[in-house]
């Protein structure tokens, strides 16, 4: 019993060490953003506030912070479903034509190609191509120039290599055409690949910052990130509101993140065909 208890008290310590050290920075964002502006930079340093305040989650709450928000879930929200439905639909293709089809392999390759290419060479030419198509101060404009993505592309692919074509082959006998095959047998299995994909394309976009700042100039558009630089100035650099909004910014990653954390540590998968 005492070498059983001894085997797993080690590496549990070790993993709880490891988690309160990643979460510490959290944990002080979170209690420095109830701190008096003046007490941020006194020494000695202290975890807890001396003098607990919300006046700043006041003020970032009446600098019309909930339609930032708002613009953020709007970009996150619609951005993620666009690029789930393009790497859901490119993946099934790759992987059941690989066989029908012999140059779905080249195709695969290029794409890969692409992640070769640093993305802040692509800045630039993205900005004219949106200038162009008249996108420019739009919201549109910042989702739909990152709607692809090869990382979904080959997770979506990589999943349904591993699912037999039997399931395909099942369908179609039964009548079942390509579009049916897919939203019905093919898609319900790559559940797992769906809630992965998902959590991270949503993070990527609610953190995105650089195409924001280049694409949106209407003040009333802001995302996020960019409503949290109106706090850095000419006068100075209001930390304590800074601290207040990311605290607010960062509540709905970690909602979404206990929401379906499930579906990825349960990592759901079908691959076989029951007799």
């Amino acid at each position: 019993m005492k070498q059983t208890l001894s085997k797993h008290f080690w590496p549990s310590l070790f993993t709880f060490l490891v988690a309160v050290l990643m979460l510490f920075p959290i944990i002080w964002l979170f209690f420095s953003s109830f701190k008096q502006t003046g007490e941020l930079f006194s020494y000695p340093l202290s975890l807890f506030p001396s003098d607990w305040t919300a006046e700043h989650y006041l003020k970032v709450v009446s600098d019309d912070f909930f339609n930032y928000v708002y613009n953020s879930l709007f970009l996150a929200v619609v951005g993620t479903a666009i690029t789930l439905i393009i790497s859901a639909m490119c993946g099934y293709a790759l992987a059941i034509y690989r066989f029908e089809v012999s140059y779905t392999n080249l195709i695969f390759s290029i794409f890969l190609l692409g992640t070769l290419i640093p993305g802040e060479t692509l800045t630039v030419p993205q900005v004219v191509v949106i200038s162009e198509l008249g996108l420019y101060n739009n919201i549109w404009g910042v989702i739909l120039p990152v709607v692809t993505t090869t990382t979904g592309i080959f997770l979506f692919r990589q999943h349904y290599l591993s699912i037999p074509l039997s399931f395909v082959e099942a369908a179609r006998i039964d009548g079942s055409n390509e579009a049916q095959t897919f939203l019905y047998v093919m898609l319900p299995l790559g559940t797992s690949s769906t809630v992965t994909l998902a959590i991270f394309s949503f993070m990527w976009r609610w953190n995105d910052y650089i195409l924001p700042l280049l694409v949106l100039s209407d003040q009333k558009k802001y995302t996020i990130q960019i409503a949290i630089k109106n706090y850095i100035g000419f006068n100075g650099v209001d930390w304590s509101s800074i601290l207040a909004a990311s605290v607010m910014s960062i509540i709905p990653i970690i909602i979404l993140f206990i929401i379906l954390q499930r579906y990825i540590i349960g990592g759901l998968s079908a691959s076989g065909v029951k007799g």
